[in-house]
């Protein structure tokens, strides 16, 4: 039951979603020009790699996590003969 719940108000939300202009009209007309264009590709790298380091260290986190979760929840691991 609850699952249908979440489902549908996560369907509701996307359907409902409008589109946002996230830019001044200004920033707008000086990314239309040719070197504005230059400048959204390197915008659109700049975000890449500044979006590296928290993947990164999310990554680390969740192997770090899965190890110890597979340390602690193997018996064998524990078992010494």
């Amino acid at each position: 039951m609850r699952t249908r719940v979440l489902l549908l108000l996560v369907i509701v939300v996307l359907i409902a979603a409008h589109p946002a202009s996230a830019q001044c009209a200004m920033c707008r007309r000086a990314l239309d020009s040719p070197e504005g264009r230059q400048m959204v590709a390197a915008f659109r790298s700049g975000i890449l790699i500044l979006l590296a380091a928290p993947f990164a260290v999310f990554g680390t986190v969740a192997v770090l996590a899965a190890r110890r979760f597979r340390r602690t929840a193997d018996p064998l691991d524990s078992h010494t003969d």
